[in-house]
């Protein structure tokens, strides 16, 4: 049997899953791996055969993705012709994590695609759901990924064909302990502005404000770190609490170590309010901007943060047996 393992490089989170489901495809298929999306750093054990431009996913300046500039200013010939040449005819199945030239050219050309990806979940009737949202997004994010079939990742098993959160090994692997230090990964933030709300804040706690292109520094009794996963991860590990966007890997991953969250999710990112919607369920602190007008409520998450804690079982082998079991009773 061979499989095409097709792969979304925006952000690191698909990325991240795929080192974790790749090992398990390759004990029982022939795979091989594409991606499409901006250029990313990010190292995959098996390196793809090739590389797509795929749709531009155009951002706010909040870093929120644009939907409507990603839907209506997108270079579609340069999309169709990658989508026309994707040599997918050879393949028997393709695994899509919201990747976009195989899904389209699976559809044109036939060939059985299963939809992979924690975005499937979110159109599905039992997911909780924010107060508000843009249908038109979620109507773009539901049929960017035309599939044979969909299978979702969630906090919860709110519905049929959704698994849970695929943790890293190096986030398994590490010694919890607890101290006063208190993360922050807020990437839209500036350091400056999430110092002035600290330091009016309980001062019993440590800081420390993980920050893109910067150098370690103390300013005002806080910390700054540039992003360094073996750091971060130390410090995650032996956290009081972290404060983060509503991403689906960071959440998850502070989810599955016990660790106090307070979740600041980037504003119009629809899949971040998703999110936000399902972890509020659960009793996490959720607040619309780390800002003035939310002291109290961070205060009080300071003083007394809830911990939503599930020991997520890896089901790396589960998810690729269900496939290849659902793909065989297709034939």
């Amino acid at each position: 049997m061979k499989i095409l393992y097709a792969i979304q490089t925006t952000g690191n989170g698909h990325l991240a899953r795929a080192q974790s489901i790749i090992p398990r495809l390759k004990k029982v298929a022939d795979l091989d791996i594409i991606t499409s999306g901006p250029k990313n750093d990010f190292l995959l054990e098996e390196k793809p055969i090739n590389h797509y431009n795929g749709l531009t996913f155009f951002y706010t300046d909040s870093g929120a993705v644009n939907w409507l500039k990603t839907i209506f200013l997108n270079n579609y010939p340069r999309f169709i012709k990658e989508v026309l040449s994707c040599p997918i005819k050879k393949y028997d199945l393709i695994i899509n994590d919201f990747e976009p030239v195989s899904a389209w050219s699976s559809l044109f050309k036939r060939v059985k695609c299963f939809e992979l990806t924690n975005q499937y979940s979110m159109s599905l009737k039992n997911i909780p759901k924010p107060i508000s949202y843009s249908r038109l997004v979620l109507f773009a994010i539901k049929y960017i990924i035309p599939s044979t079939l969909g299978y979702g990742y969630h906090y919860k098993k709110y519905a049929d064909r959704i698994f849970f959160p695929i943790i890293r090994d190096k986030v398994r692997k590490l010694k919890i302990t607890e101290s006063n230090e208190i993360i922050i990964y807020l990437p839209t933030y500036s350091a400056n502005k999430l110092i002035e709300l600290i330091k009016q804040l309980p001062q019993d706690k440590k800081w420390t404000i993980f920050s893109p292109d910067t150098k370690s520094q103390q300013i005002s009794g806080v910390n700054i770190e540039p992003l360094s996963e073996e750091l971060f991860l130390k410090k995650f590990a032996s956290c009081y609490g972290i404060v983060c966007a509503g991403g689906f890997a960071t959440t998850s991953e502070a989810i599955f170590l016990g660790k106090p969250m307070l979740v600041v999710p980037v504003e119009a990112q629809i899949e971040q309010q998703f999110n936000a919607a399902a972890l509020m369920k659960e009793g996490v602190t959720i607040i619309d901007r780390f800002s003035q007008k939310n002291l109290a409520t961070i205060s009080k998450w300071v003083d007394s943060p809830s911990i939503f804690k599930i020991d997520y079982k890896d089901e790396s082998k589960e998810i690729v047996d269900t496939l290849i079991n659902d793909y065989s009773n297709l034939n």
